[in-house]
């Protein structure tokens, strides 16, 4: 479960450089996008589905740990993180 939080600090930090950088509050970005999509929430650094806003369980989470771990290192959540600013910002306009 380490390895996981130094994941999710490294996550942390790159939706604070992106609310700088966008000056939009960043708060939610998806780290799995599935049938249930969950959620990483910056404000107090749990995991949680979306659909019901509630924290994962510690099996839930250890389940999902590598999946995790994959999507942020292969650029998946950052990816949807900065899809999450087509709209807001502009981007593709021209």
């Amino acid at each position: 479960m380490s390895e996981l939080l130094k994941y999710l600090d490294i996550l942390a930090s790159k939706m604070r450089y992106a609310e700088e950088l966008y000056g939009i509050p960043i708060n939610y970005v998806p780290i799995i996008v599935d049938e249930d999509i969950i959620v990483y929430d910056r404000r107090d650094g749990s995991i949680k589905k979306l659909s019901n806003k509630k924290r994962l369980g510690k099996k839930e989470l250890k389940k999902l740990e590598k999946e995790i771990i994959r999507n942020i290192e292969n650029g998946k959540v950052e990816l949807y993180l900065t899809l999450t600013f087509g709209e807001d910002v502009g981007l593709g306009e021209g």
